[in-house]
């Protein structure tokens, strides 16, 4: 079976929305087995979307349009899909009950245009939003299957998930599919350690937030189970082989996600200094459920006033060497230690941009603390892109120096 995903608004042609959802949409495919072969974007425009719907479901088996299911003008997915399908617009009174009463529960004035809300394409399936208030609409017929998706990506994945149970069995063969996630090695590095057995693995590449972050997605199709298994696993042996601990994970992994198993395991407990990153770092630790097992805090220590009257960073080191410095960086992780009481320290100190650069300390130069139990070592790196970028590179990166400190020490 093959799959086209329709994409539907305005602000993805204009590019001030970044389309996300195609990778979401093509992911979640992959789990049964179907490929996306082409995608479509198109305008928020009733006779855009019909043309487009129907040249699709001429040559597709799957088709998934995705956004433009709210109640402002510019959402007309639903009129024509309606109309693609040569169906009417039926209200759905029980389903809009519904919807109202999750509005008013949320202290949202009900107002006439919500009524949208509960119109449904005659023939489609509802299909759950545990997060919006609009729904998905699920249709088969004839071999054919059509689901259509709210636009944001958290309510999209959500139906996604929702409506799995409608593609299981689609095709008779087993899929077995592997992410293995990896950090600190580029594409180019991956591509030469595994040069020789490239063909044998083919795996498909994707990159999700910064370099040096890449996933390799494996997928096996067969009709015995078991032995897809086992060659599933001599794959993932091969690549533990070649690419060793820049692996820090499968499948849902995250890299917080890990580093968390590893406290909790431990019994141990991690506080942040950070400065240039401005809190991003325990953003991304306690973005992990069940995290307060053992975070404990944070200071996010943007003056030297900060840095020296709450972390303890002695003020000759910050007169002699500055506050973007090794010794810095050392003195913040262990301060945040001593001053939480925790076993693990971590800092971030540096020049996030675009401004602020010298020559000697350029923008993007960052230094990251990691101070577990006494010992304590830093990473310097310079990283390129705007200031988000730099941050989130800055956040991430010590994160991983993180992971592979507490392997080295025990």
């Amino acid at each position: 079976m093959k799959a086209v995903v329709i994409s539907v608004g305005d602000e993805l042609l204009s590019g001030r929305t970044l389309n996300t959802n195609l990778r979401t949409i093509a992911e979640f495919l992959a789990r049964f087995g179907i490929p996306v072969v082409r995608n479509c974007t198109v305008r928020d425009d009733v006779e855009e979307i019909i043309k487009i719907m129907r040249e699709t479901l001429e040559s597709a088996d799957i088709v998934i349009v995705s956004g433009g299911l709210g109640i402002t003008v510019d959402d007309v997915t639903r009129e024509a899909i309606a109309r693609a399908m040569g169906v009417e617009l039926v209200f759905d009174e029980d389903f809009y009950n519904e919807v109202e009463k999750r509005m008013l529960e949320r202290g949202v004035k009900v107002t006439e245009e919500h009524k949208k809300y509960g119109l449904v394409p005659a023939g489609f399936e509802l299909i759950k939003n545990d997060y919006g208030l609009a729904p998905g609409y699920f249709y088969e017929k004839d071999g054919k299957i059509l689901l259509v998706l709210p636009g944001p990506p958290h309510e999209l994945r959500n139906v996604l998930e929702n409506a799995a149970e409608k593609f299981e069995g689609l095709t008779k063969k087993k899929v077995l599919v592997k992410t293995v996630k990896t950090f600190g090695l580029k594409e180019s590095d991956i591509v030469e350690r595994i040069k020789d057995v490239i063909e044998e693995l083919k795996p498909i590449g994707s990159y999700p937030i910064i370099p040096g972050m890449v996933d390799l997605r494996l997928t096996l199709v067969g009709e015995d189970e078991e032995k897809l298994e086992k060659e599933m696993e001599k794959k993932l042996d091969i690549l533990r082989e070649r690419l060793g601990d820049a692996i820090y994970g499968y499948d849902d992994d995250t890299l917080p996600g890990v580093i968390g198993k590893i406290l909790r395991s431990r019994g141990m407990t991690i506080a942040t200094a950070e400065s240039c990153t401005g809190g991003l770092v325990a953003n991304y630790i306690t973005d992990v459920s069940g995290s307060s097992d053992y975070f404990k805090g944070g200071v996010v220590s943007y003056w030297n006033e900060v840095k020296s009257g709450v972390l303890g960073v002695s003020d000759v080191i910050l007169e002699h060497f500055g506050a973007v410095s090794e010794p810095t960086a050392v003195m913040m992780a262990e301060g945040v230690r001593k001053l939480l009481g925790t076993d693990v320290g971590i800092s971030t100190t540096g020049i996030a941009g675009p401004t602020g650069g010298t020559p000697e300390k350029p923008v993007g130069l960052v230094y990251m603390g990691v101070s577990i139990r006494g010992k304590t070592f830093v990473l310097r790196k310079i990283f390129k892109g705007d200031r988000l970028m730099v941050k989130k590179q800055a956040a991430l990166n010590l994160l991983d120096f993180l992971r592979r400190k507490l392997g080295e020490v025990q």
